[in-house]
């Protein structure tokens, strides 16, 4: 059971991994192919998204390691999780859509690294669509924890008043 705080510091803390995740993978564009720069950024990439996946199941993990049996997602985290991977891939193929031509026209501004300036738009503009629905999510887990706290408290009080 977690406090509202601690709920609304993972919504914010995934959020900003998407929109890392979106944002690094076009700003990645500005190093060479193949090269040592670029496989850093995918790489950090990828441990932001594995350390955020653990500590969002971390839950299922620990029973599942003490040989419970896993509990299934709540319908209404799946449906966070579907807008989150729409959002997501739908940020990462419209910079994709449109890196090409904005690029060049950067360029010829005179921006050295214009896939990075793409690469903040897109990723704050995921991170901007994701945030209000994990927000609100964090919101109904906490309440649904607290309401979970209270039942637990009334149960031990009966216990109590029944053994004693």
């Amino acid at each position: 059971m977690a406090s509202l705080a601690s709920h609304r510091v993972h919504a914010v803390l995934s959020t900003v991994v998407d929109g890392l995740t979106v944002g690094a993978a076009e700003a990645a564009l500005d190093h060479p192919a193949r090269s040592a720069a670029r496989l850093r950024v995918y790489l950090a990439m990828m441990a932001a998204v594995a350390a955020d996946t653990v500590a969002h199941d971390l839950p299922s993990l620990r029973r599942a390691f003490a040989g419970m049996p896993v509990e299934q997602a709540d319908p209404a985290d799946r449906a966070v999780l579907r807008h989150q991977g729409l959002a997501t891939v739908g940020w990462g193929l419209g910079a994709t859509a449109v890196h090409g031509p904005l690029v060049q026209a950067l360029r010829r501004r005179g921006h050295r690294r214009p896939h990075l300036l793409v690469g903040v738009v897109a990723g704050v503009g995921a991170a901007a669509t994701t945030l209000p629905v994990r927000w609100r999510r964090a919101t109904e887990r906490a309440a649904e924890d607290l309401a979970a706290a209270r039942l637990d408290d009334e149960l031990a009080e009966l216990l109590a008043q029944s053994a004693g």
